[in-house]
């Protein structure tokens, strides 16, 4: 068996940039700006929407997990079901999408 040497395979596409994700983690950080109030504040609004728990108040908010969460489980929803049917694809037939 023939060996190559001073062959390497090369990642294609560079690094991705989790646009989405992104969108999401600033759309709840200015969310939780527009809350009012102090920087302090601000970032325990932001920090509940993950834990529900205010540390202002020291109460447990479910309504902020709600905020946290449901954008995250929309994206998987999205990535499971909405992205295949964007880019269907043939199989074998063609290797490339038609999107």
């Amino acid at each position: 068996m023939a060996r190559r040497y001073g062959r390497r395979r090369h990642r294609r596409g560079g690094m991705k940039i989790p646009i989405l994700s992104l969108g999401i983690v600033a759309g709840q950080a200015l969310a939780a700006y527009s809350q009012g109030g102090d920087m302090g504040q601000k970032v325990s609004r932001f920090i509940s929407y993950y834990t529900g728990f205010d540390a202002g108040s020291r109460v447990f908010d479910p309504n902020a997990l709600i905020v946290g969460y449901a954008p995250w489980v929309a994206l998987g929803l999205a990535k499971k079901v909405v992205f295949p049917l964007a880019r269907p694809r043939l199989g074998k037939f063609l290797p490339v999408s038609l999107a």
